[in-house]
């Protein structure tokens, strides 16, 4: 099944719509979800390509998710944004295998930049992996 785009997750309403619209006016769907429950059973149904998520969420936080989304797709990027940029979340994103935490706020031109670098990193490991097939037809 391919990965079928970017998740975001906050419990902001007014910053998930800003987000929305900041990405539609250049040409990108994304997908959004107000909490981690909800994101994880978007998650569940479809594969994403990247799943950027807020620290501080009311239930479960974006550590919590992002724990739990790693077990469901263990290759998803996972990006973390926070205020609270600390020596411990850095190390706990760290566990998990979150590719980068980003301090907040955040400039929109810098969250694109984050974004294309991560999805354009993915689509060239896809690119580069062989499939055993591929592999047994290779000339020796």
């Amino acid at each position: 099944m391919k990965d079928s785009g970017i998740l975001f997750v906050d419990d902001d309403i007014l910053f998930l719509a800003l987000l929305r619209e900041c990405f539609m006016q250049r040409g990108i769907v994304i997908q959004c979800a107000e909490n981690g429950e909800d994101a994880l059973q978007m998650i569940q149904q479809r594969p994403f390509a990247l799943l950027l998520t807020d620290l501080q969420m009311p239930g479960m936080d974006g550590l919590e998710l992002a724990g739990k989304a790693r077990k469901l797709m263990p290759d998803l990027p996972i990006v973390l944004c926070t205020g609270a940029v600390t020596p411990e979340v850095c190390a706990l994103a760290e566990e998990i295998g979150i590719a980068q935490v980003v301090r907040k706020p955040i400039r929109f031109s810098e969250l694109f930049a984050i974004v294309g670098n991560i999805v354009s990193l993915q689509q060239t490991e896809n690119l580069l992996k062989i499939s055993p097939l591929e592999e047994s037809l290779a000339p020796a």
